[in-house]
């Protein structure tokens, strides 16, 4: 049995992005002879009103991932105050920082009675990888440094030039040091590693979000056509990432007699008092429901209910990077997905690959024409998915993924 030392602030039982995928990916990576310690945050450090739990969400692999919980103190209030005070502190690389040290001798601790093959940290949160870094310098074991988005490019990110060139060097430091720097996708790498030298680039793996198939979703129903078609989004909006336009193209079909009574939009997660209130003032309350932050079991049978899942991404002048695990874990569900992302990017060219419909962000009119057509073949009886949809599903299976980390893994301790 290999061992596997894993650092994830992430891990179930909360309800993150981040968590879920970690935890499968660790669980499917068992299969090929992975023993995983995962030290991760300890929850009832945290403010828990903050957060959801959901302790279906952990997945022990027969005793093959074991969690090793660390308290934090990054809800106390002098944390909290000082980031308040001074904000650089919460991009420095993030507001998880004050659990660096603590993580760093829970991992020291176990590295000093178990004997490891790897190390592997898991960011965001960016301080995951600094844990990394000084481990490495400590045990000098093999380390792959796993980027879910970018560090120092990232456009969500604005500070002044000193806080940013920090976080450049603080990013650089972990790709020099790191033995393996895994991105979910060929763009996130592309974007981060440009600024690096060629030698650095050669250890850039692209290793995707996967998924794990749903049994009960191999067949989509036949909805009688009379019925609404419901469109259904999981997941939170910040930045610049928003259903404002959405809801724009919503009320501009719901003015039309044709489709008014003839769709329904779900949003699982949080979802702002201003954006609630612009549903209000656009007389969207028929065709719109707010279930605000659910279980992740609710969530999922609200993928299974609906007819199409909804990506929504930031709109972008340049090529999107991001690859949303929300995206990935509809691939379970067999169902059509409607891509609001940027034309050209990850989301963009994995949607198109399933023969699915994207439509830029800033587009209003094109927004309200896609949700048309959809509504039209549901009318018509041709809503579904193609065989092309499964076919380039299938290279996101969890599975598929854990393979790829095993190869990763085995050529670093070989």
């Amino acid at each position: 049995m290999k061992r596997l030392l894993t650092l994830s602030w992430c891990m179930p039982p909360l309800v993150m992005p981040r968590s879920i995928q970690v935890s499968r990916l660790l669980a499917s990576l068992a299969e090929f002879n992975w023993k995983s310690d995962v030290v991760c945050v300890d929850p009832d450090s945290l403010r828990l009103k903050s957060y959801i739990l959901d302790n279906s969400l952990d997945r022990p692999a027969g005793g093959k991932v074991r969690k090793f919980p660390v308290p934090t103190l990054e809800d106390w209030i002098v944390v909290r105050g000082l980031i308040r005070l001074f904000p650089a502190l919460g991009i420095l690389p993030d507001s998880k920082w004050v659990w660096k040290n603590a993580a760093f001798r829970k991992c020291d601790s176990l590295t000093s009675r178990e004997k490891y093959d790897a190390f592997i940290s898991f960011g965001q949160p960016w301080t995951d990888h600094l844990v990394g870094l000084q481990l490495k310098q400590q045990s000098g074991l093999p380390w792959v440094a796993h980027f879910s988005d970018p560090w120092a490019d990232s456009p969500y990110v604005r500070s002044t030039s000193w806080v940013m060139k920090q976080r450049f060097m603080m990013e650089s430091s972990v790709i020099e040091q790191a033995d393996a720097v895994v991105f979910v996708s060929r763009e996130t790498a592309d974007l981060v590693m440009k600024k690096y030298p060629d030698t650095w680039r050669k250890k850039t793996h692209v290793i995707p979000h996967g998924f794990e198939p749903e049994v009960s979703s191999t067949q989509i129903e036949n909805k009688p056509a009379a019925e609404p078609l419901e469109f259904h989004y999981s997941g939170n909006f910040y930045g610049l990432r928003t259903p404002e336009n959405l809801f724009k193209a919503a009320a501009r079909l719901a003015a039309d007699p044709h489709y008014r009574s003839a769709f329904r939009i779900r949003f699982a997660g949080n979802i702002s008092p201003a954006h609630q209130k612009m549903a209000e003032e656009l007389q969207l309350t028929e065709i719109i429901r707010f279930e605000g932050a659910v279980p992740f079991l609710q969530s999922q049978e609200f993928c299974r209910r609906a007819d199409v899942l909804l990506v929504i991404d930031a709109p972008s002048s340049s090529p999107s990077v991001f690859l949303p695990s929300k995206l990935v874990d509809y691939l379970a569900f067999n169902k059509p997905i409607l891509g609001i992302t940027p034309l050209s990017g990850s989301s963009a060219e994995l949607i198109s690959r399933l023969d699915c419909p994207v439509v830029d962000p800033l587009d209003i009119d094109g927004i309200a024409r896609a949700i048309a057509a959809l509504i039209d073949a549901h009318r018509n009886g041709s809503l579904g998915i193609s065989n092309t949809f499964e076919q380039t599903a299938a290279d996101y299976r969890i599975s598929n993924s854990a393979k790829q980390l095993d190869a990763l893994l085995a050529s670093l301790i070989a």
